[in-house]
């Protein structure tokens, strides 16, 4: 055996491009082990930049004869040495840098859902958990503005009652109630449009009431001045096609950013965004496709639902008035302002299913989850300092519900149906279990049109996971469904199809059986027994959700 003596001969080359010998009398290696790094004793300094690189080592046998050896390894982003020259960091980096150069749709290259079979699994299993909470037989509108036991608890202020009903008292009267310039007849002409607007639409689609009525906070500030934010709007949606020449492209960060400000200031304001946004795109001629009106519609998505979502998790206005009020919205604060950065995350990573394309924007997904919490935080301070100042007024700006006819509500089904069914089909194509998927999303919605003919269990409503606990409930039963599902099929396309399937049942259960529940029950949290453990287990839950979000744990945060 020969005996090895080590000489750096060339240090450290510091270029990307030393794969290649730079001339035919030196010998590659192409990788070394980490043992055999140790016993060759080579010390890479700390300065070296992050990169591929190589060295140059000069080997002496026993005849003296020099021979010289190129050794090719990389350095990763955390710092690590792999002696195997294979950085994944490093080369999501680089493919990352790529994609950010391109300008042209053409340029970026294709994505396939089934290359990444645990991201669109990730992806299916909070889709199902978001729409569970949104279509829940309208848990979710129950939950918008505060809780029907406010109207005990403290008389005269605004309640939202569930099946989209709101109770509306005389309010006592608040400092900002009594400035005289929110008498105008201007200030009541604007009051009075969005109220009766509201209550119009209504009979079409709660949502589109909600939607509608956002923005009553930012009016009892700055009365009709707010009307400000619609041209401004405007201008957003229009600068944000301008980075990509009007393509059906996700936008800048920055221009992400501002159309989510815009949609969480007020959420018809970020329609307007998206209407515009789409408006631009479809007049270059670039809405021309399926996967093009997707792409722009999951940004549309980024601009006005974060603050439809927040509220949707939990009450995005609650009266304070003793410790346990107090309690329950600094949990409002927290788990709001997480729930709705982790779901936009997760939208954002979703857009290259969407797309059929690899794009830039999924490498800034955290950050801007980061700054959807802070902007639902911001606003949920904004909601209470309106509704201490002006109670009187926000109480008059919540429009009346007209109640829908079960044909209004058949079409709205069938629009959603056929929504879910388009996106869905991105991700798994046309095939039985597309069908069979949307079978079972459809099927409570459809039930829910009868819902007053099913009997009532008080005990069963009083028991059924709502809100965080609902969406909780559903990315832990999907996530372990998901893993019995690739133990049983390794094959990449029948798990992603058989995912599908198995991951829209725990939704289909969960619907159905809400559809029984009581609106009437007593909750168990209001028991002297059940506070302490309501807030125990908050604490634990709130614990374990900022675990899964940032060990990726249950949902994975790779592209």
């Amino acid at each position: 055996m020969r005996k090895i003596l080590i000489s750096i001969f060339l240090a450290l080359t510091f270029s990307p491009g030393a794969h290649a010998a730079e001339s035919s009398d030196v010998t590659l290696f192409q990788t070394i082990t980490q043992t055999e790094a140790q016993e060759l004793n080579i010390s890479i300094p700390d300065s070296t930049p992050v990169g591929y690189k190589s060295l140059e080592v000069q080997i002496s046998g026993m005849q003296k004869v020099a021979e010289y050896k190129k050794i090719l390894f990389c350095k990763e982003i955390d710092g690590v040495i792999h002696w195997n020259n294979i950085c994944p960091q490093l080369e999501k980096l680089n493919a990352q840098t790529a994609l950010a150069a391109a300008t042209l749709r053409s340029d970026l290259p294709p994505y396939s859902p089934l290359s990444n079979p645990r991201r669109t699994t990730d992806t299916a299993i909070i889709a199902f958990a978001a729409l569970t909470l949104m279509t829940g037989a309208g848990a979710a509108a129950s939950r918008i503005l505060g809780n029907p036991t406010l109207i005990s608890a403290q008389p005269g202020y605004l309640a939202q009652l569930s099946r989209g009903g709101v109770f509306i008292a005389s309010a006592a009267i608040g400092r900002g109630d009594k400035a005289e310039v929110w008498r105008s007849p201007i200030s009541r002409q604007v009051d009075g449009f969005f109220v009766r607007t509201g209550r119009q639409v209504s009979g079409i689609s709660p949502l589109a009431t909600r939607i509608f009525s956002d923005g009553n906070y930012l009016r009892t500030f700055i009365g009709p001045f707010a009307l400000a934010i619609y041209p401004i709007a405007g201008a957003v949606g229009w600068y944000a096609t301008r980075a990509f020449h009007q393509q059906a492209l996700p936008p800048t960060v920055f221009s992400i950013l501002l159309m989510m400000l815009i949609g969480v200031m007020d959420a018809l304001a970020g329609l307007v965004t998206s209407i515009l946004f789409i408006a631009f795109v479809a007049a270059s001629g670039n809405l021309n496709s399926i996967s093009s009106m997707l792409t722009v519609s999951g940004v549309c998505l980024l601009a006005f639902s974060p603050a439809l979502l927040a509220g949707a998790f939990r009450p995005i206005r609650r009266v304070v008035w003793n410790f346990s009020s107090l309690w329950e919205r600094a949990s409002d604060y927290l788990l709001a302002g997480v729930l709705t950065g982790w779901v936009v995350e997760q939208i954002v990573l979703g857009l290259p299913g969407l797309s059929g394309l690899q794009l830039p924007l999924t490498a800034h997904a955290r950050e801007i989850a980061y700054w959807a919490t802070g902007l639902i935080l911001i606003r949920f301070a904004a909601e209470d300092i309106a509704l201490r100042l002006f109670p009187r007024k926000l109480t008059v700006l919540e429009p009346h519900y007209k109640s829908r006819t079960r044909i209004q509500q058949l079409f709205s089904t069938i629009f959603k149906v056929a929504l879910f069914a388009i996106i869905a089909s991105r991700y798994i194509g046309i095939s039985p279990e597309l069908l069979l998927g949307s079978t079972l999303f459809a099927i409570p919605l459809v039930m829910g049109i009868f819902v007053d003919r099913f009997p009532k269990s008080a005990s069963l409503q009083r028991w059924m996971p709502t809100g965080m606990i609902e969406m909780l409930f559903m990315t832990f039963v999907g996530y372990f469904l998901a893993v019995l599902v690739q133990d049983r099929y390794p094959s990449a396309r029948t798990y992603v199809l058989f995912s599908f399937v198995i991951l829209s049942i725990p939704g289909f259960v969960l619907k159905i059986l809400a559809l029984f529940g009581s609106d009437g029950a007593e909750d168990w949290k209001v028991t002297r027994v059940g506070v302490v453990a309501y807030r125990i287990l908050g604490v634990m839950v709130f614990v374990s959700l900022i675990y899964i979000i940032f060990s990726g744990l249950l949902i994975s945060n790779n592209v």
